[in-house]
């Protein structure tokens, strides 16, 4: 049990990862494993970006809606359905910047 005394952890803030965009994706579309790996993804690959070391990324897309993945040893990576069930849905709208946090805890002990 932490003790409200001890110093915060720092922790770890970011890692870099290959962070790949897809036209929007249904989970029904997809193979899927342990429920975040997905393989056999049949909608259009729209863009492949790297992070900074620090996970920061940055990347112009054309007004949609999109699925986020990321590049892990057991395939490509995404914890997020909206109800629909799409994956990791990220719509982006004419004129407007939008922050995305993609949590990767799928090796976390809490």
């Amino acid at each position: 049990m932490p003790s409200p005394d001890a110093p915060a952890s720092p922790g770890k803030r970011g890692v870099q990862r290959t962070l790949y965009i897809y036209e929007l994706t249904n989970a029904t579309q997809v193979s899927t494993t342990d429920g975040v790996f997905h393989t056999n993804i049949p909608t259009k690959l729209v863009k492949r970006v790297v992070t900074d070391a620090d996970g920061h990324f940055a990347v112009r897309l054309k007004p949609g809606r999109y699925s986020l993945f990321t590049k892990e040893e057991e395939g490509l990576y995404a914890n997020l359905f909206d109800g629909e069930n799409n994956i990791f849905p990220v719509e982006v709208k004419e004129g407007e910047v939008i922050e995305v946090e993609f949590l990767i805890n799928h090796k976390a002990a809490y």
